[in-house]
């Protein structure tokens, strides 16, 4: 990347108004906890905190949590690496992918850095953001980039070669003293004179890389005329003549993870502790707050040492040392699984070891592990998460089902039903996947068991009931599970058996000499299918199957049943394009419908695909280049019949967007419409509110004229393009619009102002 191809990038690139804020239909929720960075504002009294879920600002004085940023918020990137205020008081906001947003602190408003994001550098992380007089250095994955803070022009070209160091030797951090550039490194230290050197000649650079200075130097900070350096094996200081250990045995061999001078003091994160020092008794030194995850440190108008965790927010040393202060959110940014209950909260599996659950009310998480609900179980993992009759059920990979009813919270493992275990561990209980039948049945598949039995059936009052593997299954771990409604359960199964399960008990829970099974292996999908990742069946009872190329749809399910050495076959899904039906190909590793029977599919790499009721016309796709959903690998999805919101769960969070498929009312009240005032011609449709379950509507001018009628979508809502039946704009006027159901019982009206612009 040359520097005058990095210039000319600039003028063009920086005001380019790349955010998206004005998406009102979509939110995004991510964890906050996990600090990477602090700085702060004294004229405003904020202290900023960058995060791997964004950016969060804090009075400094009362420790109340003020704002956050993600990138519906401004940002063009949530996992956030460096920040800094420059000296016309704008936030400078680097990211891992190599973007740098800066919030004029001043006014609010956004400016925006793409070259680095934009280039060909492999590793393009904003690591450290060092100001110097007018210009700002760049510590990233490549070298050191030198920008102007007047103009936001690139100076030079990269920094790629410190001195002796291999080039493109990654920046962790950098400072300054008596005019001498120090950059810590992934190799050692490097350093230079940064006013009368060349940067980009490697014989400017002067390089120490002594053990244990000579790998992950992490930190690095200036003192007077002393630099201080820290890495994973220790700290060592440079009196302007050598470079020396720290003279206390405690810094000098710990993990330093960063170093921050705050008026005359020094303070070291070295492993779990924070210690300081006065820079002029270096040996004598203390411990300051107590043990934790500590990450990075920061202040507040150079006199209050603000201390960032790993997992907990930030502290502020002047304030109650002990309070964690960071905004609600989820636990993690892992989305494993979702999940939406009878009273619309949205729940997700945290799919790691250590993340439990979470639940989202509609204005606040609540976070399930075991040190805020111990009676979730023994273990904190959760992969899987469902819900029906009342009840939520997190399923514990290793510890069991847990029901959640109201504020009742109840664990079955194999030490209190009779639930397996797997074969190395009879008390390590995996369900995998779940959901009720018509009777209000649980139905659990398990990842792995010791009994023979990957199929349970809960009935209540804690009865579990054990389904007996036909040796179609026996090596099978099963997942997720759909019914259909003739009470047949279809199973995801992967592992040495990888297709779709299917079983009945024909209405006899206790008598498996009625039951029925069969099994779709990969090969009934076609010689491409390698993996079942999902299985729904939607509103017109079909069966719908995603696998690593496509969906595939069984039509007629009944018929598996009824012979199921003919079982009825699994049809490619086709997507029309043009006058062509076109076979769709993308690997799908997550589904659902809505209450319109519309299907979300959610894919491994290209975000997310909205599908009519067949599947045959694609409405819209969503990915993270063209909107702010937060990741193109989607986990899991979700779709509230009550307010149409769709959620989309990710390894970086949870995106939703909100949708018109919501569910009808059951009588006409007043029909509502937005915007009214409808101006046209508009890129928005006229919203049509509160209809009845499949309602017919007419449109009719004051003269009594029927301008256009057309079916609803089966909703609540419908809308209308301001189009008369020859597709023509309809004229200023008040239009009336009737909506009634088909056999003319139930009617509803409303009226709404059409203007021609």
């Amino acid at each position: 990347m040359s520097g005058n191809l990095i210039r000319i990038f600039s003028a063009i690139i920086l005001f380019n108004s790349y955010s998206f804020s004005q998406n009102k239909n979509w939110e995004n929720y991510t964890d906050l906890k996990i600090i990477t960075s602090v700085t702060a504002d004294t004229d405003s009294h904020l202290i900023f905190c960058a995060s791997k879920g964004g950016l969060f600002s804090v009075d400094a004085i009362t420790g109340k949590v003020i704002k956050k940023y993600t990138n519906l918020d401004g940002l063009i990137s949530n996992d956030l690496t460096s920040l800094t205020v420059d000296n016309k008081r704008r936030l400078w906001v680097g990211a891992s992918d190599g973007s740098i947003s800066v919030l004029d602190l001043s006014n609010g408003s956004w400016k925006y850095i793409f070259d680095i994001k934009n280039s060909n550098e492999s590793i393009k992380s904003i690591n450290y953001l060092f100001l110097s007089g007018n210009f700002m250095y760049v510590a990233t994955g490549y070298g050191i980039q030198k920008i102007s803070v007047s103009n936001f022009s690139f100076v030079d070209a990269p920094y790629y070669k410190l001195g002796v160091f291999p080039i493109n030797t990654i920046v962790y951090a950098l400072t300054a003293s008596n005019n001498v550039l120090y950059a810590a490194t992934k190799t050692g230290i490097a350093y230079a004179n940064f006013v009368t050197s060349n940067l980009n000649d490697p014989g400017s650079w002067s390089n120490y890389s002594a053990v244990p200075m000579n790998a992950d130097v992490k930190t690095i900070e200036s003192a007077g005329d002393k630099i201080f350096a820290g890495s994973t094996g220790g700290c060592r200081y440079f009196d302007g003549n050598d470079w020396l250990p720290y003279p206390n045995p405690v810094i000098a061999s710990a993990n330093t993870k960063s170093i921050k001078v705050i008026s005359n003091n020094i303070y070291f994160i070295s492993d779990t502790k924070i210690y300081t020092a006065n820079v002029n008794t270096l040996s004598d030194v203390s411990e300051f707050l107590s043990q934790n995850n500590y990450s990075v440190l920061g202040s507040y108008n150079n006199s209050v040492p603000v201390a960032g965790l790993s997992d907990n927010g930030i502290i502020i040393s002047s304030l109650n040392p002990s309070a964690y202060i960071f905004p609600n959110s989820p636990f993690s940014n892992v989305f494993n699984h979702l999940s939406i209950d009878s009273d619309n909260n949205v729940w997700a599996a945290g799919g790691l070891a250590n993340n439990g659950f979470y639940k989202y009310n509609g204005s606040e998480w609540e976070n399930y592990n075991l040190s805020t609900h111990p009676e979730i179980g023994n273990s904190n993992w959760f992969q899987k998460i469902v819900s029906g009759n009342g009840n939520v059920w997190a399923l514990g990979f290793g510890g069991g089902p847990t029901v959640i009813n109201g504020n009742n919270i109840t664990n079955f493992n194999p030490s209190n039903s009779i639930l397996p275990g797997i074969s190395n561990n009879p008390l390590f209980c995996v369900p995998y996947g779940g959901a009720y039948d018509q009777n209000g049945v649980l139905w659990l598949s398990f990842f792995g068991t010791n009994s023979g039995s990957s199929l349970y059936a809960y009935t209540g009052n804690n009865n579990w009931i054990a389904f007996q593997n036909p040796s179609t299954i026996t090596s099978a771990t099963l997942s997720e599970v759909a019914i259909d409604s003739y009470n047949t359960k279809w199973i995801a199964s992967g592992g040495s058996r990888s297709g779709v399960y299917y079983f009945n008990e024909n209405t006899t829970l206790n008598n498996s000499s009625d039951d029925i099974s069969g099994f779709y292996s990969n090969s009934d999908f076609g010689s491409e299918i390698t993996n079942i990742y999902d299985v729904i069946v939607d509103k017109n009872n079909e069966v719908w199957i995603a696998t690593n190329n496509g969906i595939f749809i069984i039509n007629n399910p009944y018929g598996a049943i009824q012979n199921p050495s003919q079982k009825p076959p699994a049809i490619k899904l086709g997507i029309i394009s043009g006058n062509l039906k076109v076979p769709f190909t993308e690997n799908c590793i997550s589904l659902t419908n809505d209450i319109l029977n519309d299907k979300w599919i959610g894919t491994e790499t290209n975000g997310v695909f909205h599908l009519s009721s067949d599947g045959s016309t694609l409405i819209e796709q969503f990915n993270s280049n063209k909107t702010p959903l937060l990741q193109n690998q989607i986990k899991t999805i979700a779709v509230s019949n009550k307010t149409g919101r769709a959620y989309f769960g990710t390894n970086s969070g949870l995106s939703s967007y909100l949708t018109n498929a919501i569910e009808p009312v059951a009588e006409f009240g007043e029909i509502t419409f937005s915007p009214n005032p409808y101006l046209i011609p508009s890129d928005v449709n006229l919203k049509i509110d509160g209809l009845i379950e499949n309602s017919i509507v007419k449109i009719i001018n004051v003269s009594g004229e029927i301008i256009t009628e057309f079916d609803s979508p089966g909703g609540r809502i419908a809308v209308w393009n301001g189009l008369n039946t020859n597709n023509e704009l309809v004229p200023t006027g008040i239009y009336i619009v009737v909506a009634y159901n088909k056999d003319g019982s139930k009617a509803g009206k409303g009226k709404v102002a059409v203007v021609r612009k």
